[in-house]
C-alpha cells in the first residue's frame, strides 16, 4: 500500500458510506447486453489459481493505491472449434454509478487456454493478447465504506474477428457471433 491510501482512505470512506446504498447492480452488466447473447448452448469454464469463484481478490491483484495491480492468472476450457477470437472483460457491477466499470477489456487468441499473473498489465501483455484500452488491467479499487464490490470477468468465444479496436465497437461487432460464454467472479473490499 502506498503512503497515499491511508489519506485517501480517511478522505473517501465518508463518501463511500452515503453512497454505501448505490451500486450499478448485475443487470447492468455487459453480460445482459444483447449483443453479447450467446447464439449456442456452448459453455466455457473459467477459473483462477489466484483466486476461488466469489473469493476475495488478493491486494496484489486490487488497484494503484490499495496493491501492485498485478492481473490474475485466469485459464479456461477448450472453446468450440469455430473460435475466431476470444473477448475478456472484467467489470465492477457493485460501483456507485450508471454502468459498471470496465477494469480490463482484450481480445485473445483463441488457442490462448490461460495467462499467468501480469499478461494483462499494459508493461508485460502476453503474446495474443490485444488490450482494447491502453491501459490494460485496472485492479479492483473501490471506494473505502462503500462495502464489497464484485468483480466479474467475463470470457466470450465469438466465431468471428470482431471489427473495431475499443469495446464498444468490438461489443457491436459482436453481435450475432457468440458461441460460448463463461465468467468467474472475485470480491474485493475497500
Amino acid at each position: 500500500m502506498n503512503l497515499i491510501m491511508p489519506i485517501a482512505h480517511v478522505l473517501l470512506t465518508p463518501v463511500g458510506l452515503v453512497l454505501r446504498g448505490r451500486r450499478t447492480g448485475l443487470e447492468h452488466s455487459i453480460a445482459t447486453r444483447p449483443e453479447l447473447t450467446s447464439t449456442g448452448p456452448a459453455t466455457l469454464s473459467l477459473t483462477s489459481t489466484s483466486f476461488r469463484p466469489d473469493g476475495e481478490l488478493a491486494l496484489r491483484h486490487a488497484g494503484r493505491w490499495y496493491g501492485d495491480n498485478v492481473s490474475p492468472q485466469l485459464a479456461w476450457t477448450r472453446p468450440p472449434v469455430q473460435t475466431a477470437a476470444l473477448l475478456l472483460v472484467v467489470e465492477d457491477v457493485d460501483a456507485p454509478t450508471k454502468d459498471p466499470i470496465i477494469h480490463l477489456a482484450a481480445l485473445l487468441d483463441p488457442a490462448l487456454r490461460t495467462v499467468s499473473e501480469g499478461e494483462l498489465n499494459r508493461s508485460r501483455t502476453a503474446p495474443g493478447v490485444t488490450l482494447l484500452d491502453p491501459r490494460g488491467y485496472r485492479g479492483p479499487a473501490a471506494l473505502p465504506g462503500h462495502g464489497e464490490h464484485r468483480y466479474v470477468f467475463h470470457l466470450y468465444a465469438l466465431d468471428t474477428q470482431p471489427a473495431g479496436d475499443t469495446l464498444a465497437t468490438v461489443i457491436q461487432s459482436s453481435k450475432g457471433h457468440v458461441i460460448a460464454h463463461g465468467q468467474v467472479t472475485g470480491t474485493f473490499r475497500a
